[in-house]
């Protein structure tokens, strides 16, 4: 009798505990939607503007490149130059992103200030056979350079959503503008003349032209092709920087330079 109450005991505390701590577990039928992507920071349809400092420099080698004319009386008077062409500046570009956000086309306008590098006037004279030179090259002229260009970019947060880096190439043309760089300025130089076996000598003032080089190389104005690449990095959608590089191409031979855009700041709309 008593094994039977204990067991009725046992029976009823059992029972009691599986209804104060509730039936079983049903499973959950509400279903989590995972959070979406980021967005990346690289839209299309978009238009950029951006400003930058410039530094270019030549890539000519440092050749040398002569004009010469000759005078009535059989003298001749030559213009030379070498060195290459370096400077500094800064521009502006805008920018606008089709929208397939991979491809787009700007417009890059540049105002540079030129060292032209080593430039001298001579002149052969009639006294003992003798060249004289004339130094009064060199010096600074304003420049600028206006480009159209077809981009493609690589948005890496495509990829990484927390890479905001996009790298881009880019191609196009556009031209070369001269201004004034002290062109026609006269200059002279005092020497003396000797003869070869150095018994006569004679002091000769000699007077020339002072020439810039990028002028002679270059005259007023060129057309030129470009190809280059660069990295732009985003903060947000709308603000970024970057930095770039280009081979440019100027119409006719020995007056290729590099160009290379940094300091970069952009607004994106």
């Amino acid at each position: 009798m008593k094994n039977v109450v204990a067991l009725a005991v046992v029976a009823f505390a059992s029972q009691a505990v599986t209804c104060f701590a509730g039936g079983p577990e049903v499973p959950s039928k509400e279903v989590i939607t995972p959070a979406p992507p980021p967005e990346s920071f690289f839209r299309g349809n978009e238009f950029d503007i951006g400003a930058f400092a410039t530094y270019v420099t030549g890539t000519n080698g440092g050749g040398t490149r002569t004009r010469e004319t000759t005078f009535d009386d059989g003298t001749t008077f030559t213009l030379s130059s070498s060195g290459s062409p370096n400077g500094w500046g800064g521009g502006m570009d805008f920018t606008y992103w089709f929208p397939w956000k991979y491809a787009g086309v700007r417009f890059q306008g540049t105002g540079l200030d030129l060292q032209s590098g080593i430039g001298h006037t001579s002149r052969t004279t009639d006294i003992f056979g003798n060249t004289v030179t004339v130094h009064g090259g060199g010096g600074s002229i304003a420049a600028g350079v206006i480009n159209a260009d077809v981009l493609l970019r690589l948005p890496l947060d495509d990829f990484w959503p927390c890479v905001h880096l996009a790298p881009y190439v880019f191609g196009g043309f556009g031209g070369i503008l001269l201004g004034s760089g002290g062109e026609g300025r006269a200059v002279s130089e005092t020497v003396i003349v000797s003869n070869v076996a150095g018994t006569q000598s004679r002091e000769v003032t000699i007077t020339g032209r002072r020439i810039n080089t990028l002028r002679n190389n270059i005259g007023t104005d060129r057309v030129l092709g470009r190809i280059g690449g660069g990295l732009e990095y985003r903060f947000t959608p709308n603000i970024g920087i970057f930095t770039e590089a280009a081979y440019v191409i100027p119409n006719g031979a020995s007056n290729n330079f590099v160009q290379w855009n940094f300091i970069g700041l952009r607004y994106a709309f």
